[in-house]
């Protein structure tokens, strides 16, 4: 009956990252520490090994719902966001807003807040913000990423290894990442018709960039963990902005937008309790 449970919690855990990573504006890493499990996962995603064979059920199905996400939402990602966008980006802010007190409540568990720390929270926010602006005004162009034969192949593969350390980054999207680097609809197209071409190095790359960015992460929680979580804090708070959609008014779409909201608010915060439930019972 627990690895059943923790086999649900991995999938449903894995499917929303999944969907973060072709969303632009939305960050995987946000969600995990969401949902309470940021550090287990880059522990995992560190090749930590004990931790990998404690929690392995965990982990095989957080791969699986990840995998769904991303071959999952691909296809329908241009209708819904043409569609649907403000409900969905409605959802996603509940799931980020609701998710603040346990994300709150896991920086302080070792140590208590300080002034201190609204330093590195306006410099995560400030981060989060300037990339949308940067991104909204153009600075980083329209150029994209043409195929041409091995050095396509290596471009690829390094693109991808950055874009894997923003997936481990919260606040920080790994789809904004590509398109910034003019890479989001080679990606995206490569994934609809399994384009083994480029899913091959992009896999690579990935590999090693998610596996550099939870190192990265890890060594710089172990020596600073509160102003670490206060810098994280302030990076998801960012990345509600680059959500909040247009066109609201008194209209059926906002209605419908605010449901989503409360939705989202409400399933972050009980997958949130479930994950603290399950770390209280595992110690």
């Amino acid at each position: 009956m627990e690895k059943a449970k923790r086999g649900v919690l991995g999938f449903v855990y894995g499917l929303v990252y999944g969907v973060a990573h072709v969303v632009p504006g939305l960050s995987g890493g946000t969600f995990l520490v969401i949902f309470g499990c940021y550090d287990t996962v880059c522990e995992m995603f560190a090749l930590n090994i004990k931790v990998i064979k404690k929690h392995r059920y965990f982990l095989l199905f957080l791969v699986l719902g990840t995998l769904g996400g991303v071959f999952g939402f691909a296809h329908a990602i241009t209708y819904l966001l043409e569609s649907f966008r403000i409900q969905i980006n409605l959802f996603f802010m509940g799931l980020i807003l609701g998710g603040i007190p346990l994300m709150a409540k896991i920086a302080t568990e070792e140590e208590k807040f300080r002034p201190v720390c609204l330093l590195p929270f306006a410099l995560g926010a400030a981060l989060v913000a300037s990339l949308f602006l940067a991104e909204r005004s153009g600075a980083f162009g329209t150029g994209a990423l043409q195929a041409h034969g091995v050095m396509f192949t290596v471009r690829i593969a390094l693109y991808s290894i950055v874009a894997a350390v923003a997936m481990v980054m919260p606040g920080i999207s790994g789809a904004f990442v590509l398109v910034a680097l003019g890479a989001y609809d080679l990606f995206m197209e490569a994934i609809k018709a399994l384009d083994f071409a480029v899913l091959a190095p992009a896999a690579a790359g990935i590999l090693i960039g998610i596996v550099a960015g939870a190192r990265l992460v890890l060594l710089v929680l172990k020596k600073a963990r509160l102003i670490v979580y206060s810098a994280i804090l302030g990076m998801v708070i960012g990345s509600v902005a680059p959500l909040f959609p247009g066109g609201l008014g008194p209209n059926m779409g906002t209605l419908t937008g605010a449901l989503c909201l409360a939705l989202g608010a409400g399933v972050a915060y009980f997958m949130g309790k479930m994950e603290s439930k399950q770390k209280s019972g595992s110690r």
